[in-house]
């Protein structure tokens, strides 16, 4: 009788304890699924304040948005993909390189981040990077013609021209009417020499978006290598009326003044942009080039020695320096420090430059 009592107490107390831990456990599902439903409420709500502060422009503020996002769901590639992106709009590189590839790696197969991704990398002048994630977009997603442009792009950084017009010719088919992919197809034309043919996709994007500075700029400098020196101007007048500050059409405008002989205007031009930009060696190098075309030999050789400062593996200054003391009157003419210079010019570009075995050849001829 004792020990049937006893049993039953037992059987009373495990009861009990099993009911208790079975309320503790569904208070706990229910906190949690409290919890979720709040922090997802709380995910949507952060998410759309951060698209509304992009929208107004306020990029740092859609950053803070998107970071407290991030720390509520670390694996939202969702997430990390849009901070990528404001990134990508703040000019933050790096960052948005980090950004893009947590997302991929969170999703693999997260097709636009891959393509955002290869937009960064491009900005980077990291060519080779950005058409490996670019590839990755276009196998994900055959119909992006954003992830064909630029990809197409990132080969035209590569100078690999016949791989950039296969994207380009891809994605003006899937979308006939955006400039941008019409523009990119002149680059690479252009860098194909094929100068005719650019200039016809380079009106393409001027009639379907005229706004663009860069286009008047990127067809004059097809028709600067046309050597059609007054049309070029045109364009890069154009292009400096709708932007004053942009400094390739005013060094553009000052090639194609040198090929009309006005090099005491290229002179002027190139000043301006050296003044703006002074840690450039091609900008010395071109003032150089136009102040030995003036006969002005002291200031040529000035420059050339400045764009050598900064960057002493720069080819063509060095081949610059060795027309000037080639084809100078005395005091600076000096026939062994012409091939001197012009050899090492050759030695830089690995002996594979036109130009600069071409100018090896003056050089030696003078």
């Amino acid at each position: 009788m004792f020990n049937q009592v006893v049993t039953g107490e037992h059987e009373r107390r495990s009861f009990e304890v099993k009911n208790r831990f079975f309320l503790i456990w569904v208070v706990g599902v229910l906190v949690l699924c409290g919890a979720q439903r709040m922090w997802g409420g709380q995910f949507e709500d952060l998410f759309r304040a951060g698209l509304d502060a992009e929208a107004a422009g306020n990029l740092d503020d859609a950053i803070k948005h998107f970071s407290r996002v991030v720390q509520l769901q670390p694996q939202s590639a969702r997430a990390w993909a849009k901070r990528g992106e404001i990134y990508l709009k703040k000019g933050d590189l790096q960052s948005a390189v980090k950004d893009l590839t947590k997302a991929v790696r969170l999703d693999p197969a997260y097709a636009a981040a891959f393509t955002r991704l290869g937009f960064a990398y491009n900005a980077l002048n990291q060519f080779d990077r950005a058409v490996e994630a670019l590839s990755v977009a276009v196998k994900l997603d055959p119909s992006s013609a954003e992830a064909l442009n630029t990809r197409g792009f990132a080969y035209n950084g590569l100078n690999d021209y016949d791989a950039a017009l296969r994207d380009f010719d891809k994605a003006i088919r899937l979308n006939p009417k955006d400039a941008r992919f019409y523009n990119n197809r002149g680059f690479a034309l252009s860098g194909k020499r094929e100068y005719e043919r650019a200039i016809q996709d380079f009106d393409r994007a001027i009639k379907l978006n005229p706004s663009q500075a860069m286009y008047y700029n990127n067809r004059g400098v097809a028709l600067l290598r046309k050597r059609d020196f007054d049309r070029a101007i045109k364009d890069f007048d154009k292009a400096i009326e709708m932007n004053s500050r942009f400094w390739s059409a005013y060094q553009n405008r000052g090639m194609a003044y040198s090929g009309k002989g006005l090099h005491d205007k290229a002179v002027e031009e190139f000043s301006k942009v050296i003044e703006a930009n002074p840690d450039s060696s091609l900008l010395y190098k071109d003032r150089g080039t136009a102040y030995r075309r003036l006969g002005d030999y002291e200031s040529a050789i000035k420059d050339f020695d400045k764009a050598i400062a900064l960057d002493k593996k720069f080819a063509p200054a060095y081949a610059g320096l060795g027309l000037v003391y080639a084809l100078a009157e005395k005091p600076y003419r000096d026939p062994r420090k012409a091939l001197r210079f012009a050899e090492k010019a050759v030695k830089l570009s690995g002996g594979k430059s036109p130009d600069m075995i071409q100018n090896l050849a003056r050089v030696q001829h003078a």
